[in-house]
């Protein structure tokens, strides 16, 4: 449906009150375009998700990078990029809830930091602050930051995998100064706005203001990060076969 054939059909209805107001039509013609409201009326809503993680995850990163850009300020690292898929391919589950996403990265910038600081008392500060020397030390130190993330995110019910590359990053050495900190937490509250910006003003989905709701996050599927259950063509003929057998 065009905008002109949807003012059309609203001026139908008449123009008296609010209803007949140009500013509410734009908002329900958009409105039909958000996915709360296309998901269950397409055929095959899977490519308007595909489409909607595209454009948003790439509108996500591009904001982010300008913004590094212009300020100057380090706002780019690596974890950041699953962060982001996870936040725009499964918006309502629970590792993309706004608590979830903030906690875990700062679990692991603890968790890489306490790794990282160990390392200095037990061996050689060569060993430890080169991200480039692979030895005995450094794969102790990685694998305690590995440790320490996934304890923290499993005591503090955030999960959100890709903090773990942030313990990591932090436990090389590659995130060392207060700015590339203090940088890399504006970074990911950054990328927590957007994803409230793209899913749920945008995208009209009931995304988390702060907790996961796990009874709202049974209505959106592959959204929440729940397997899609319907059988493919060979699941469905091993199973008539397996009925024709009995």
């Amino acid at each position: 449906m065009t905008m002109k054939e949807y003012t059309q059909e609203t001026t139908s209805f008449g123009d008296n009150g609010p209803q007949g107001t140009l500013l509410y039509r734009l908002v329900s013609f958009f409105s039909r375009l958000q996915l709360r409201y296309l998901l269950p009326r397409l055929q095959h809503p899977e490519r308007v998700v595909r489409l909607f993680v595209f454009v948003e995850g790439s509108m996500a990163l591009a904001v982010l990078s300008t913004a590094a850009y212009y300020t100057q300020f380090p706002l780019l690292f690596p974890p950041l990029g699953p962060s982001a898929f996870i936040l725009f391919r499964m918006p309502m589950s629970a590792a993309s809830a706004p608590r979830t996403v903030l906690l875990s990265h700062l679990s692991g910038l603890v968790s890489g930091f306490i790794a990282l600081y160990l390392g200095f008392f037990v061996f050689s500060s060569q060993a430890v602050a080169d991200p480039g020397v692979v030895s005995a030390g450094s794969i102790v130190i990685l694998s305690l930051a590995m440790g320490l993330s996934s304890l923290a995110m499993i005591w503090f019910e955030c999960n959100h995998p890709p903090a773990t590359a942030t313990a990591l990053i932090v436990a090389m050495g590659y995130i060392t100064a207060v700015t590339q900190v203090i940088g890399f937490i504006i970074a990911v509250v950054f990328l927590i706005s957007l994803a409230f910006l793209f899913n749920r003003i945008l995208g009209g989905l009931p995304y988390s203001y702060w907790r996961h709701n796990p009874e709202t996050a049974l209505h959106y599927g592959t959204l929440a990060g729940i397997a899609d259950r319907r059988q493919g063509y060979w699941q469905q003929l091993t199973a008539k076969m397996f009925h024709l057998h009995l």
